[in-house]
């Protein structure tokens, strides 16, 4: 939604600098130069936050250069992957906690006064993407409507066609470390994040359908991302993810 609005602008402000630029071409004598030079600067502007966007909106943790991050993605993914694939192999479901770093001391507090995410939260951890970790927030249904998946309207008595689950793409380089032992509260592993994408761990969320692989084990793949999910759901029908 923000890339489409910084389009718009650029596009509606493009044709103002054209218009009043013509009109300088045909009339040397008329006071345009103000409004091109404002035109141009508003241009500039959101040309400088579209190409940093990323680095504007991110408020906390730190900038990794290329070979920082190659080395921080490869030391967390092969501790993850190590963890997710004992925990198959032994059938345990891995439950973790995720803890935002500028707000450990409220742990373990479960009243939260700030708006926003909880500063922790219990989560499962089901796999791992190219970029980071994918963790479970809950199950649920969606209904297919004429422009894709919706939420399932259960207000109507609808059952849903398909059963997903709500998964959270945390990318490594969000993650600032981990305790896999836990501690005397839970003793699940507990996962420390930049709430870094406007407050948010997550890159993206997404719905995932599970795939049993009839061995015991079992996978996780994409069905609709919640941007698109929510969009439809206004046109069609169903309030909430449940």
């Amino acid at each position: 939604m923000v890339k489409i609005t910084v389009a718009i602008i650029e596009i509606v402000v493009l044709i103002i600098c054209i218009y009043f630029g013509y009109k300088w071409a045909n009339d040397p004598a008329g006071n345009y130069e103000p409004w091109l030079f404002l035109g141009g600067l508003v241009f500039v502007a959101v040309e400088i936050f579209r190409r940093y966007e990323v680095h504007l909106i991110k408020r906390e943790g730190k900038i990794l250069t290329p070979s920082e991050l190659v080395k921080h993605r490869e030391e967390f993914r092969k501790k993850f992957q190590e963890e997710i694939y004992k925990c198959k192999a032994k059938k345990f479901r891995k439950d973790v906690i995720i803890r935002h770093v500028n707000r450990m001391d409220s742990y373990p507090d479960i009243v939260e006064k700030d708006k926003g995410i909880s500063a922790w939260f219990r989560a499962g951890l089901v796999d791992t993407y190219h970029k980071g970790i994918m963790v479970c927030l809950r199950f649920g249904t969606l209904s297919e409507g004429p422009d894709g998946w919706r939420f399932t309207n259960y207000k109507d008595g609808e059952k849903g066609d398909i059963r997903v689950c709500m998964i959270g793409k945390i990318p490594y380089e969000f993650i600032e470390g981990v305790n896999f032992e836990g501690d005397e509260y839970y003793s699940f592993p507990h996962i420390y994040c930049h709430f870094a994408n406007k407050g948010e761990p997550y890159e993206e969320i997404v719905f995932c359908e599970e795939i049993d692989m009839e061995n015991g084990r079992s996978y996780f793949t994409e069905v609709a991302k919640l941007e698109e999910v929510s969009e439809n759901s206004i046109s069609w029908g169903g309030e909430y993810f449940a």
